[in-house]
């Protein structure tokens, strides 16, 4: 277990060595240096945490046989989620501490590349109705974009920041994750969850709802109890079924558990039954959050409603003990960013999985994949399309473009966007998700731009641009099958684009250019230009 200390309320962390994912053959080592290499920066990577009680940053420097070694935490207590109001808006005092935090977190982002940082929002992120304004600020604050992440994906992430906390092993694990407003359960093997799920609730939204004057009772205990179970209740059976052969429990609450139940006099170096009883007596003597000692006091206020979370997941699930692990979101953050940076992009797995369950032509996919991806070789420069995100979301576009036809043919471009906005996808932010989902929607029939209101103006340009390349590659191969397209190639001009055609072709394709002719109606609807060259006007 790592030390840290604290100052003014911020946590500094000690640096550790831990393995990447493909140089793991063991253990976790620790280097207990704390040096800094700072002469080679590109090294570097860095995760911010956005919790609704905790902002947290981690940075790290990747090392040769592929691990990490942290060499600096810091987290700072913003209870952001605290400041969501009766309208489900955030309230000013709690962005703003927010804000400041943020701030404070760009000075030491300064020194690392861009590419190299990932930030995500969690519960509170996703759940305040200013949430959209609210993380404008956040990114100029911080000076780098913020992803917004669903309960899936968090739980994802949390589950690899564990595992790679741990021995590696084949053994099942139930992870356990109490966030300020929400919580999230995983099973899993090695570094593959088995079984996710994102509650909403957290211990700052239950000690809000009752305990919010700090007054601790037995109802106030059992109605929060009561509370906790009927969220749990569709869920435990499932849980149950997949079974585990132990529990780990990670971030905050659970760490705070473990600490005050060694204090009380409880020898087992876990959680354990009789921790969480001796605990929750010593909580109600104590009758008020403001008298409980043994809990930091930054975390005092709302320690009881996570307690409460813990005790009954703890007695629901059956558990006799549970181990604490220092890795949680902030590690997975890191740990997935590493994998992105060496094209191990978990994304592509969440397309792939997705795709397999609607059984799409694959053939076809692929098909209109290397059309779109040599459209774009050809217009990424002069339409500053360079970004490699980019070109994963025209591959990923590509791919699931006729998902929807598993359920019907009709409108199916609808059908596979409405799929893919609401489906759990691995490592995808909210945000790229939503884009993806735009793509599909426009790859036929009537362009339908309405939704770029919740983009930037980059990402509405960017995301206008790769429909019109996913358009014209779907178009090209409507005959599902394959053909000589040498000589097709697309030239930008300054009010759209030329497309130009070999005229022998054109005699071959007759179905094809009244497609594409039609297609240059569409597109002049949003107007953007296409002239079919040589002949066309």
């Amino acid at each position: 277990m790592s030390r840290s200390t604290r100052v003014d309320g911020v946590e500094y962390g000690s640096s550790g060595q831990i393995q990447a994912r493909h140089a793991m053959q063991g253990p976790r080592t620790a280097d207990m240096t704390g040096r800094e290499h700072s002469d080679d920066w590109q090294r570097y990577i860095a995760a911010v945490d956005l919790g609704s009680n905790s902002f947290h940053m981690v940075i790290a420097r990747e090392n040769e046989q592929g691990g990490i070694q942290i060499v600096d935490k810091v987290r700072e207590m913003v209870r952001l989620g605290a400041g969501l109001q009766i309208d489900g808006n955030l309230s000013q005092a709690s962005r703003s501490r927010a804000v400041s935090c943020l701030e404070r977190f760009r000075q030491r982002l300064q020194s690392i590349p861009r590419h190299r940082i990932r930030a995500v929002g969690t519960n509170t992120f996703r759940a305040a109705k200013n949430s959209q304004h609210f993380q404008v600020q956040a990114e100029q604050a911080l000076g780098h974009p913020i992803s917004v992440i669903s309960g899936h994906e968090e739980a994802r992430l949390i589950y690899l920041g564990a595992a790679f906390d741990l021995f590696v092993t084949k053994r099942k694990r139930l992870v356990i994750d109490i966030g300020g407003g929400s919580t999230e359960l995983i099973v899993g093997s090695g570094f593959t969850p088995l079984a996710m799920d994102s509650l909403y609730i957290g211990c700052v939204s239950l000690t809000r709802r009752f305990f919010e004057n700090g007054k601790i009772t037995t109802d106030r205990i059992a109605r929060a109890k009561r509370m906790v179970q009927r969220e749990l209740e569709t869920i435990v059976r499932k849980y149950r079924k997949e079974g585990w052969d132990e529990v780990v429990g990670t971030s905050g609450t659970i760490k705070a558990t473990d600490r005050i139940s060694r204090q009380l006099g409880i020898k087992e170096d876990w959680i354990s039954a009789s921790g969480v009883d001796a605990i929750e007596e010593w909580i109600l003597e104590c009758g008020h959050s403001a008298g409980l000692s043994w809990v930091s006091e930054q975390r005092r206020e709302v320690f009881v409603g996570g307690f409460m979370i813990l005790a009954t997941i703890f007695r629901e699930f059956g558990c006799d003990r549970i181990e604490v692990s220092e890795g949680a979101l902030r590690e997975g953050v890191a740990y997935d960013l590493i994998d992105r940076l060496h094209d191990e992009d978990s994304r592509f797995n969440g397309v792939r999985n997705l795709a397999s369950l609607f059984g799409p032509d694959e053939r076809q996919a692929q098909r209109v994949q290397s059309l779109a991806v040599s459209f774009l070789e050809q217009v990424e420069d002069g339409w500053g399309l360079k970004r490699p995100i980019y070109r994963k979301l025209l591959i990923w576009g590509a791919q699931l473009h006729e998902i929807g036809i598993g359920i019907s043919y009709s409108h199916h471009h609808l059908h596979g966007a409405y799929m893919i906005e609401n489906s759990d996808m691995n490592g995808f932010s909210r945000q790229v998700q939503r884009i993806l989902a735009l793509l599909v929607k426009n790859s036929r029939q009537k362009l339908h731009l309405s939704e770029e209101e919740w983009m930037t103006p980059e990402w509405a340009m960017a995301a206008k641009k790769l429909t019109v390349l996913l358009r014209l590659a779907i178009t090209m191969y409507r005959g599902r099958s394959d053909m000589d397209l040498d000589g097709i190639n697309i030239l930008i001009r300054e009010n759209g684009l030329v497309l130009t055609i070999n005229p022998d072709w054109k005699m071959a394709h007759p179905l094809t250019m009244f497609d594409l002719e039609t297609e240059r109606a569409y597109l002049k609807s949003v107007g953007l230009n296409m002239q079919i060259s040589p002949d066309s006007p």
